[in-house]
């Protein structure tokens, strides 16, 4: 499988590039490196042949190249966000940009957790110039971003509006993120009534479990003994660790007896 991925790539470098046969050599001799997976002594060649400053063509292709090889093979993230962003200042094509932007973004946000900087990716993507394809996901990261930030109201105001534009999955996670949000602000009501909207949409059971978790934590956490006692048990047979419900359970049976006394 790995073989027909870099044949592909090797093919990707190639195509359109007029390119003299030492440089085709140094191509294939990475490509056989990538197939032994010796991703280091590949980047090594690459990076040789970059110094060699061969067309602007080829640098574009192989900087992207070295970009996924370093994140995805090697871990290495900041020698990944180089090559991208060379690509970012140096190519005029705005789909390499694009593409470069949106690694730079996923390495930011999945890979290094720099929401402020992830943050300020997603919203040049956001305003990009014609609109892109995958707006949705860019505002969604940017309100994610935000909300990572512990920027609660600010991340509300971007979900709201992600909501009010219906963007089907993004708006249905939005009415989560925003229950989550004012959970840790302590709005305990509103917190519940974005999670029960989030409810009245989501279909994966897993997802739909947790949320319920939620709610009767924040019922709980409001002195709603009853509200959270039912949704506790409700979802006792089904939470991955039901030691957990069951301990909750417990607790709140005995404070609403100790209330009646």
């Amino acid at each position: 499988m790995m073989n027909k991925i870099f044949t592909f790539i090797l093919i990707f470098i190639m195509t359109g590039c007029g390119f003299s046969s030492g440089l085709y050599k140094d191509i294939i001799k990475a490509q056989d490196y990538i197939s032994e997976q010796k991703f280091q002594k590949a980047v090594d060649v690459y990076e040789s042949i970059l110094r060699k400053k061969p067309s602007k063509n080829i640098q574009i292709k192989i900087n992207y190249h070295l970009g996924e090889i370093y994140s995805i093979y090697l871990n290495d993230y900041q020698n990944s966000l180089r090559h991208y962003k060379t690509i970012v200042k140096s190519s005029n094509e705005p789909n390499w940009q694009v593409k470069s932007l949106e690694k730079i973004g996923h390495i930011y946000f999945e890979n290094l957790n720099e929401y402020e900087k992830a943050k300020k990716v997603y919203h040049q993507l956001m305003n990009f110039v014609p609109t892109l394809e995958n707006q949705d996901l860019y505002e969604f990261r940017y309100g994610l971003s935000i909300f990572y930030l512990k920027k609660y109201t600010e991340s509300i105001k971007v979900f709201e509006n992600i909501i009010e534009k219906n963007k089907k999955k993004s708006a249905v996670n939005s009415y989560y993120y925003i229950g989550l949000a004012y959970f840790y602000q302590q709005n305990w009501v509103n917190a519940n009534k974005y999670w029960f909207e989030y409810l009245k949409r989501e279909t994966q059971n897993n997802k739909i479990v947790k949320t319920k978790f939620l709610i009767a934590n924040a019922y709980e956490s409001s002195e709603k003994l009853k509200e959270a006692y039912n949704i506790y048990y409700s979802i006792l047979g089904e939470y991955p660790n039901p030691e957990v419900i069951k301990s909750r359970l417990d607790s709140l049976y005995k404070r609403r007896i100790a209330r009646k006394r």
